[in-house]
């Protein structure tokens, strides 16, 4: 029997070893019998890495690695700001709010994932920056089909950071410190028994940032000043218990605290005490077991259950301008932002459970079941909110979703062929009260209920070993978020009517790739086209200072992305890609009006539509002598072409994100067979300014010096 060894991207030679076989190259496939003539020779065992076959599935996915998650990027965002067709909206720098855009689909319609769990339940507690890229084993970005057993309702696509596993006792700990007196401190420790196959886990993270930098105020004539209210903290603790040899494959249980106080900058006026408050607590239970009653069938089980209190404080009796000159609040009762004062309290329970159940009949065919179901109660507390308005302003909600897909996945020719097909049914229903007019201090009951189905079918063949060629169709549906539908119990009112959003999508896509002396060269290239019905887009309520979500209506995209990477030597990788994505309005008729619209099948505003991406990787070992020592010097390009913020109705508009170009460099020196690792890192290296939205610009030039210890 041949061991397989893999390492890095694709395939990849790991040794020479004297085997039984009848050809130069054994695939990780291939098969000897007994009755196959054979000599004895010297051969390359040659593997395919679990990058390498995600990359083969008929779906449109793109799979970073150690390279990406190593190099010049700081946190999960700046990995994924690189990768083909992804775009990450950031408001500021740490701690800020951030969009990830797939193919011009973002925020919600994204689904995010660790490990296949979501989290976007959790997203008023926990995001996906607050994992280290160290801990990260590889980022998978799904693009318009989500996996089957992912469960859920993401049409947009998805992101699912697979966190590594660990040595049977394993300490990773880094500390770093960045511009603007940012910190971050990270940790993890590992232990397992092996008698016993228990592993114990701890591990948590402290993130601080005065974020403190000078921004240039587009609406204020480019006027220069200091951001000096932007202070962010950050605290997040877990443990783990893993049992391996219970009558489960696997027995995991979590327990996670996470608090966070993020102050909220000014930018149009000089905002000075106003800032965001959470706390939270989250519990998740993990049940793996192949063979589960019988043979061929596996089982995997995920349940979270969160509880956690949020709130807006925003009580100052005065605001300033950036003059310094001083006003009265709006309200008698205080308030900064707007025409109310605020000191919420706002209790969240969310409890998330997946069965996913795969049977394996043979080689040809495999059938999966995926449930998924969540429930959402919101109890919103803000008296001071009401005292403002005169009135009760919130009122306690509850919302529930129920997912079920059914998969069939068909493999022929000898594996050439694979195609995975998909059925679901999204089920929801929502309770909340809502003011049908804001001078009529009667709540109404709002209750609904609706179902919807959907379906998507992958296929993949193999024209060659090295070239493959993918399509893929989907008809999906996502369920409006508990925020969406019931507002978040501060500054977002409920929607109750409210209608899901469906996409029809549709990509096709070529995919090479070569192995060479140093690794690999590979090139992939894609066409996709979606038209996605009643968008759910943010927009001001007549309320002052408050906001709901509403149907847009009908948006059709199409684009072309591609991206070639590889290793040109043994000491030289390098990437680069580029996308191009139309996003366009197909409303032949105003919103709930006869009228002709007048922006019809003018392109969607505030959304980017050409970017590209560039980046090298030199790489030594033993540079400066010694042993057991490697370097790396990386360099990583960012171009974004400019994009108007409303739509595009005369060339001389101003409201424009301008064009940016920026260039990361960092290089990373570790020793001690990886055992300690130091890293510099120089962001935005020509210190252009750079907006990726309106009015909110980002840092300038910095820098993050990291220090890492791994004992395994």
């Amino acid at each position: 029997m041949v061991k397989r060894c893999l390492i890095g991207l694709g395939l990849v030679s790991m040794t020479t070893l004297p085997v039984l076989s009848r050809e130069n190259y054994i695939e990780e496939d291939s098969v000897l019998t007994k009755d196959d003539p054979i000599e004895l020779r010297e051969v390359k065992v040659v593997g395919r890495s679990k990058i390498r076959k995600l990359q083969e599935v008929g779906m449109p996915v793109s799979v970073l690695g150690q390279r990406q998650l190593e190099g010049t990027a700081n946190n999960i965002n700046d990995v994924l700001a690189h990768a083909t067709g992804i775009t990450v909206r950031n408001t500021g720098g740490l701690g800020s709010a951030s969009r990830v855009s797939v193919r011009g689909l973002e925020g919600k319609r994204m689904g995010v994932y660790i490990d296949e769990a979501a989290i976007g339940q959790l997203s008023d507690y926990m995001s996906l920056n607050d994992v280290p890229t160290d801990m990260i084993e590889r980022i998978e970005i799904y693009k318009g089909i989500v996996p089957y057993r992912f469960g859920g309702s993401a049409l947009g696509g998805a992101v699912n950071v697979v966190t590594k596993e660990y040595p049977p006792v394993y300490l990773d700990a880094s500390y770093e410190y960045a511009s603007f007196n940012t910190h971050r401190l990270n940790f993890a420790f590992k232990r397992t028994n092996a008698a016993t196959g228990l592993q114990f886990g701890l591990g948590g993270c402290l993130a601080y940032s005065d974020n403190d930098y000078t921004m240039t105020l587009q609406n204020l004539d480019n006027r220069k000043v200091k951001r000096d209210h932007d202070q962010f903290k950050k605290m997040m603790v877990g443990g783990s218990l893993k049992a391996t040899k219970w009558y489960f494959d696997e027995a995991k249980l979590e327990f996670i605290i996470t608090g966070t106080r993020a102050e909220i900058q000014g930018i149009d006026s000089d905002i000075r005490e106003a800032y965001n408050h959470s706390l939270s607590g989250i519990t998740a239970l993990k049940l793996t077991k192949d063979n589960f009653l019988l043979d061929g069938l596996d089982m995997d089980f995920d349940a979270c259950y969160s509880y956690g209190k949020n709130g807006l404080v925003d009580k100052a009796m005065y605001r300033y301008d950036w003059d310094g000159n001083k006003y009265p609040a709006v309200s008698p009762y205080g308030g900064e932002q707007g025409n109310y004062a605020s000191d919420s309290d706002n209790r969240t329970h969310d409890w998330v459970g997946k069965l996913n159940m795969n049977y394996l009949l043979n080689e040809h065919h495999t059938f999966n079941l995926n449930i998924y179901a969540t429930h959402t109660r919101q109890k919103p507390k803000n008296e001071l909110m009401d005292k403002s308005f005169g009135y009760q302003t919130n009122f306690p909600s509850r919302m529930s979703s129920f997912t079920v897909g059914f998969s069939y996945d068909l493999t022929l020719f000898g594996g050439k062929f694979m195609s995975s097909t998909t059925v679901k049914n999204f089920s929801y229903s929502s309770r909340t009260k809502v003011l049908d007019h804001i001078y009529i201090n009667k709540p109404l009951d709002i209750s609904l209920s609706r179902n919807y189905w959907g379906a998507s079918e992958a296929i993949r063949y193999k024209i060659t070993k090295e070239l493959m060629v993918k399509a893929s169709f989907s008809s999906e549906v996502r369920i409006p978020t508990a925020e969406e539908l019931t507002g978040n119990g501060y500054s977002i009112l409920p929607s109750t009517d409210l209608s899901p959003e469906r996409c029809k999508g549709l990509n096709a896509g070529l995919l090479f790739h070569h192995p060479n002396n140093y690794g690999f060269i590979e090139i992939e290239t894609n066409y996709f086209l979606n038209q996605l019905d009643d968008m759910i887009r943010y927009q001001a309520d007549m309320i002052p200072s408050m906001a709901r979500y509403a149907n847009f209506g009908k948006v059709v995209t199409q684009g072309v992305e591609g991206e070639v990477k590889g290793d040109v030597t043994s000491f030289l990788y390098f990437y680069a890609n580029a996308t191009y994505q139309d996003l366009r309005d197909k409303r032949k008729n105003e919103l709930g009006s006869t009228a002709a619209n007048p922006t019809y099948n003018k392109r969607m505003p505030n959304i980017p539509y050409f970017l590209a991406n560039a980046g090298i990787e030199l790489h030594k070992e033993n540079i400066f002598g010694g042993r057991a020592q490697n370097s790396r010097l990386l360099v990583d390009a960012s171009y974004i072409h400019e994009y108007f913020y409303d739509f595009e109705m005369s060339k001389f508009q101003d409201r424009k994100i301008p064009t940016s170009f920026t260039i990361d460099a960092g290089i990373e020196h570790s020793f001690e067979n990886n055992r300690w690792t130091l890293s510099f890192k120089l962001k935005n290296i020509t210190d252009r300014v750079v907006y990726s939205d309106l009015n909110r610009p980002l840092p300038g030039r910095n820098f993050a010096v990291k220090i890492k210890y791994i004992m395994k």
